[in-house]
């Protein structure tokens, strides 16, 4: 009995070791994961700023910390795309992605490397992809990217067809209002491209080309005031653009 007894005591021991290895095991892989997640962040944040060689550096921390972060690998990337190393980011991408197969995001940036790099009709599954599933919280992003491509590949009749849809998510999505203007404005269809350039006008984030159809489609329409009006914003945004003073010096006709 008491032989029992002991052999008791020693495999409830050994269990309660093992628990506690595992325990700690799985502590320190959450504690891991979260250092990683910190690091990655950092570099989402450089990214952003354009800091490439610092952003690189600090998702290059995460993953030696945790190299199964899907998230790492495809903010690695972009990254790499940024600085022209093209098969380094192709590698990280695609790493994101066996990683993180369903994830809708790392499927839209890998279509976006192929359509840049490769080709669009290459890059169209990715995005058709990601917007397949129902979770994408901003499809928008690949509807975007997906119209962008299209144009790439001349299809301004698919590129419209995305734009509008990205727009159903964001309405106020400038870069697809200026491409629908551009589109309508080329077809002929002065009131369309008037509503979407009028969007992206409203938001300041327009460059001065985009200005300039902008106050093209104005004087089509007739609307001096209006025209007068982008006129002078043309002025205050960009007072030393060679097309501004091309305009102001009368030599706005293309």
């Amino acid at each position: 009995m008491r032989v029992f007894i002991a052999l008791v005591v020693l495999m409830l021991a050994a269990c309660a070791n093992t628990a506690l290895h595992t325990v700690n095991a799985d502590g320190a892989d959450r504690d891991s994961r979260h250092r990683a997640e910190l690091r990655m962040e950092l570099a989402s944040a450089y990214y952003a700023e354009g800091q490439y060689s610092t952003a690189l550096k600090e998702v290059d921390t995460a993953l030696a910390i945790d190299p199964t972060l899907a998230g790492a690998h495809g903010l690695r990337g972009l990254v790499l795309m940024q600085t022209g190393q093209d098969k380094q980011a192709e590698r990280s991408l695609r790493e994101a992605l066996r990683l993180a197969p369903d994830n809708p995001d790392w499927q839209n940036n890998m279509g976006w490397f192929v359509c840049q790099r490769q080709s669009a009709k290459a890059a169209m599954p990715y995005f058709l992809q990601a917007l397949s599933n129902k979770t994408y919280s901003s499809p928008q992003k690949a509807l975007l990217n997906a119209g962008l491509c299209s144009l790439k590949d001349q299809d301004a009749v698919n590129a419209e067809s995305y734009f509008l849809r990205a727009l159903q998510f964001e309405p106020n999505l400038v870069l697809a209002r200026v491409k629908l203007a551009k589109i309508y404005f080329e077809r002929g269809d002065l009131t369309k491209a008037r509503r979407h350039i009028l969007v992206a006008v409203q938001s300041e984030k327009i460059v001065v080309e985009d200005l300039m159809m902008a106050i093209h489609i104005e004087r089509k329409l007739g609307d001096r005031a209006a025209e007068k009006s982008l006129v002078s914003k043309l002025k205050r945004l960009y007072p030393d653009s060679p097309k501004a003073a091309a305009y102001f010096g009368g030599e706005t006709d293309e």
